[in-house]
């Protein structure tokens, strides 16, 4: 298999048995590492464009989301290289993240192009920080968490890479 490097520390699609599980938690990473680059040029974007003036919670929830976004796409690059078994705890960590992320995504996207308007959080962003902001978090960033989210269910739910007496003595 092919060994695709992730932020320069190792490769993904590694894992002993590859399942469509791992593939979809591989290409998380990757989606990932794109949103990571992406949602810098983001905010460059919008502090040249709009400065930097968003509000003391605009910046917060976007350091948090940030952040839990890198952590998360290092895990995804992680459980794509490992057993499911083995892995099952932090795959479980990555769907729970990707379901409170899709919830937060959806919103997100409400408020990027106006249909929800919540001005304690930003105001909606226009020219170049709206598209900036469609690439980062439309295009990249929804594709990194749904990608998590099917993978991660895949390997916690029917994972094909060991014996399901194996997974059976994992609940216990």
């Amino acid at each position: 298999m092919t060994n695709f490097k992730f932020f320069g520390i190792g490769g993904l699609f590694q894992a002993p048995v590859l399942t469509a599980g791992h593939r979809f938690l591989g290409v998380a990473a990757l989606l990932g590492a794109c949103f990571v680059v992406t949602h810098l040029v983001t905010v460059v974007v919008t502090c040249v464009v709009d400065g930097f003036n968003w509000g003391i919670n605009a910046w917060i929830l976007d350091i948090m989301g940030f952040i839990a976004a890198f952590y998360f796409a290092i895990q995804c690059g992680l459980s794509s290289n490992s057993k499911s078994v083995d892995f099952r705890k932090k795959n479980s960590w990555i769907c729970a993240w990707a379901v409170i992320t899709i919830g937060a995504r959806i919103l997100d996207i409400l408020m990027l192009f106006g249909v929800v308007i919540w001005s304690e959080i930003y105001v909606t962003p226009e020219g170049p920080t709206l598209w900036s902001n469609v690439v980062s978090e439309v295009i990249f960033g929804m594709a990194f968490t749904v990608a998590a989210l099917l993978g991660s269910l895949m390997l916690l739910i029917s994972p094909r890479d060991v014996a399901s007496a194996q997974v059976e003595s994992e609940f216990r």
